[in-house]
């Protein structure tokens, strides 16, 4: 699909570029960088295994994803920046990422930013779902990744700036290539680079983050393998590994994790004012039925049976 400007009288390019930017992206306030001159542009977008990579010459200009931009709606998505030729500046949570040709950066689009040129350019933007960062199991990007600068000489930008490249041209020519998960991995290892998060964590430091992780959101009933994963800036196959060093899977861990809460809040007298429902909601589930098989399953008796076996054993000890 190719859009342009050239069709159009030159006073109202700016203002077809408006409506343009805005059903190919997201809601965006646009500011021509040409006043009365009109205004030049070119964008080319295309599909790959479900990631939309479009590419854009364009006059200077200006966009903002205002509050009231947002307001205007806008898929939950996550755009990667890459500039061929000309400069760019991006702004967003107190940040700013100043662009040179080849280096890249990101913004999310759910909350307020920026993104400026004060030159003609010739700019790669790769469209991210943050739903395919969920479905893939891999980190959906921290908001303390975007606006921040991925050189294009460091170990991770290199592979990255060019890979992006080459998939935007690719996607001129096919709409599958089997490359989704493999493409989401890296951006996303790119993303934990700029946050500081160690690709090369060890399994058993990963473990013990995982534990506090999900001790901290344990009455959360979405808390999923998938969602533990995120947190922890990993993909789910590496959390898998990590558990699978010590005989367990992350879901089979989450469930302990809540059991083995339950049993401690229901032998513990501070809390018997606490009914079992009210338990199990406290440690994540939303049905006492689903809970109380589970607990079973665990402890080998019912929430009831272990909270008065528990009693009983506090008053024959009380009475020795």
């Amino acid at each position: 699909m190719k859009m342009s400007t050239a069709a159009f009288a030159r006073s109202a390019q700016a203002r077809h570029w408006q409506s343009v930017i805005d059903d190919v992206y997201v809601p965006l306030e646009f500011r021509s960088g040409t006043g009365e001159t009109g205004f030049d542009a070119e964008l080319e977008v295309h599909s790959l295994d479900g990631l939309e990579f479009s590419r854009l010459h364009a006059d200077p200009h200006t966009v903002v994803r205002s509050t009231s931009a947002i307001g205007r709606g806008g898929d939950e998505v996550v755009f990667v920046m890459l500039p061929r030729t000309g400069s760019l500046r991006i702004e967003q949570d107190g940040r700013t990422a100043s662009l040179r040709p080849g280096d890249l950066a990101s913004y999310d689009a759910s909350r307020p930013c920026l993104i400026e040129s004060r030159e003609w350019f010739d700019l790669t933007i790769t469209k991210l779902p943050v739903s395919l960062f969920r479905s893939t199991g891999f980190p959906v990007p921290p908001p303390s990744c975007t606006a921040v600068r991925i050189d294009r000489e460091s170990p991770v930008g290199s592979l990255a700036s060019r890979y992006l490249v080459q998939l935007g041209e690719l996607s001129r020519h096919r709409d599958r290539l089997g490359i989704r998960a493999t493409t989401v991995s890296l951006i996303s290892t790119a993303f934990g680079d700029v946050a500081g998060v160690s690709p090369t964590l060890g399994r058993e430091e990963l473990r013990l983050r995982a534990q506090g992780v999900v001790l901290d959101r344990l009455g959360d009933p979405a808390l999923a393998p998938d969602r533990l994963a995120a947190a922890l800036y990993v993909s789910l196959r590496t959390l898998q590994l990590a558990f699978a060093d010590v005989g367990l899977s992350p879901a089979r861990f989450i469930l302990a994790t809540r059991m083995d809460r339950a049993a401690h809040l229901l032998a513990d007298p501070a809390f018997a004012h606490q009914s079992v429902t009210e338990i199990a909601f406290a440690v994540g589930f939303d049905d006492s039925s689903q809970f109380s098989r589970a607990f079973k399953a665990r402890h080998g008796c019912s929430p009831r049976e272990y909270r008065l076996r528990e009693c009983a054993s506090r008053g024959a000890l009380s009475d020795k």
